[in-house]
């Protein structure tokens, strides 16, 4: 506990900014879905049709898995806030608009035929009547919808759009449950914290008669009108902040979102920052192809890519090709389709490879991929979630090697090697470069039928980006050829298990490489 306490109280300034940025992210799709959510609800109780075909629409959007579509908003609204406020504000509407068709459907016929006979107009009745009546059970669905909507926004940060959820996935992927725990516990006491504020809220609104205690009114009324003008304050500040940096000049670095990626963006921000009188801004993206929409979206600028990844994940490519002929592909295709380019490798390898235990292959006598055949049927695999649909991945390992396994795990990267070292899974497909695999000494099966293509590491940007920015890309030049495996192994170990923040190990490192000055 000691530990975490110190641990948090150094990460304050983080969770400081993804704390303001979470607030930011759930505050505007929240309030989005009650300026539409409320007055939706208030139209619908007139037309019984109507109001099944509302109450529907807005129920498939809470059966959509959030990550699916967080994912297929990307190419539309692109990454960032504005994704992440769009797809918060589908997930908030169905408990606002439900809460408030029952609230004022359940308002007593009686009392709004004696306000009728007082002589109220219809707008009057709702106004004076029917909200006031109906604001527990209306306020009850946007307190239901504020607090899952902060538990959700955690997935934004896998589409650019930070918050504390960045600081979840960081945690995750370098098997730091400290730096979990940092992110998750502020989540935890923002839900509670929202939650009791929208209570305070409700019982301001609740007419003094209908309360308990009418005296809590007064208090209440007070604390909003205090939480009011920090809101104000807290607006007035990011805004402006927004305007004093959006004068900047500014490069976008995109990375995803584990161990490796996440040196290299850091990599490539320091020695931008260093070389250049740009700026470096860092965007966390979600594997897969969210990071390859994102670029050609303008969304980031540059960013690191795997050939072997942009051979067969975004251009499909299924022939066997050497390093160059794959490097060569990649530049051509890029450049005549995606309007994208690509500089040359940065001088290591990342690829796939199959992990096992040394005491285990040993006992069933493995030493490469096709020597599992006879004993996978037995056997657990895991590895990460973009393994398992690409080609050159699981589905066509599995047709290459003939080889099907009794049970596979899709799961988080930093998560893959520790269930092979606790004894959870047998085979683990890992990053070559993983730092932990030395750690634990861990085997890698050979590729015997060389299955996997090279997976070396390039500068990803936007075609003529040279020509735009020549200054960035002469500095990102001087990566090229200045990495062995040897040490990305070693950062990717000091990442996890350093004293040091990962920033200063690789500013130390740059500087060690003379990549900086």
């Amino acid at each position: 506990m000691n530990d975490f306490i110190r641990y948090f109280i150094e990460k304050i300034p983080e969770v400081k900014i993804a704390l303001l940025q979470h607030i930011e992210i759930t505050g505007l799709a929240v309030s989005l879905a009650i300026l539409i959510g409320v007055p939706l609800g208030i139209i619908i109780i007139k037309n019984e049709k109507l109001s099944k075909i509302v109450l529907a629409i807005a129920g498939i959007f809470q059966t959509i898995p959030s990550l699916a579509l967080f994912g297929l908003i990307i190419p539309i609204l692109g990454i960032g806030i504005t994704p992440a406020v769009f797809v918060l504000f589908l997930y908030s509407l169905l408990p606002i608009i439900t809460n408030t068709y029952i609230g004022i459907k359940g308002v007593d016929a009686s009392i709004i035929q004696a306000a009728i006979g007082m002589g109220m107009t219809n707008f009057q009745v709702l106004l004076k009547v029917k909200l006031p009546i109906a604001v527990a059970v209306i306020m009850g669905g946007i307190r239901i919808s504020a607090v899952a909507t902060i538990g959700t926004a955690t997935i934004a940060a896998l589409i650019g759009a930070g918050g504390l959820g960045e600081l979840i996935f960081r945690g995750i992927s370098t098997s730091n449950n400290n730096l979990v725990l940092t992110g998750a516990i502020p989540t935890a006491v923002l839900a509670f914290v929202i939650n009791y504020i929208l209570g305070v809220f409700e019982k301001a609104l609740t007419p003094t008669g209908m309360l308990e205690n009418p005296q809590e009114k007064k208090k209440n009324v007070i604390i909003l009108k205090v939480v009011l003008i920090l809101i104000i304050l807290g607006v007035g500040f990011r805004t402006y902040k927004h305007n004093i940096e959006k004068n900047i000049p500014t490069i976008i670095v995109g990375h995803k979102n584990y161990n490796e990626q996440r040196i290299l963006g850091i990599m490539m921000a320091q020695i931008i920052e260093s070389k250049t009188d740009y700026r470096a801004k860092m965007v966390e993206l979600g594997t897969g192809t969210v990071i390859f929409e994102a670029i050609k979206n303008k969304d980031i600028d540059v960013y690191p890519e795997y050939t072997g990844v942009a051979y067969a994940a975004y251009l499909g490519k299924k022939e066997k090709a050497d390093a160059k002929t794959v490097f060569d592909i990649i530049k051509s295709e890029y450049n005549a389709n995606h309007d994208l380019d690509i500089r040359n490798p940065m001088g290591f390898q990342n690829t796939y490879a199959f992990a096992m235990k040394p005491e285990t292959a040993e006992k069933y006598g493995i030493k490469n991929i096709s020597d599992l055949k006879r004993f996978a049927g037995n056997m657990t695999l895991s590895g990460p979630h973009e393994f398992m649909e690409r080609e050159d991945g699981l589905i066509g390992i599995q047709k290459a090697y003939n080889i099907k396994f009794k049970n596979i795990l899709s799961m988080d990267q930093g998560l893959v090697i520790n269930s092979l070292v606790s004894n959870k899974i047998e085979v683990a497909l890992v990053y070559s470069t993983d730092g932990l695999i030395a750690k634990h000494n861990l085997l890698l099966l050979d590729d015997d039928l060389k299955f996997f293509p090279p997976y070396e590491v390039v500068v990803t940007m936007r075609k003529g980006y040279e020509k735009m920015k020549p200054d960035v890309i002469l500095a990102l030049d001087s990566m090229v050829n200045s990495l062995t495996e040897d040490e990305m192994q070693n950062l990717n170990l000091l990442s996890i298990e350093g004293k040091e923040p990962i920033e200063i190990i690789i500013n130390k490192f740059l500087k060690e490489k003379q990549l900086i000055d």
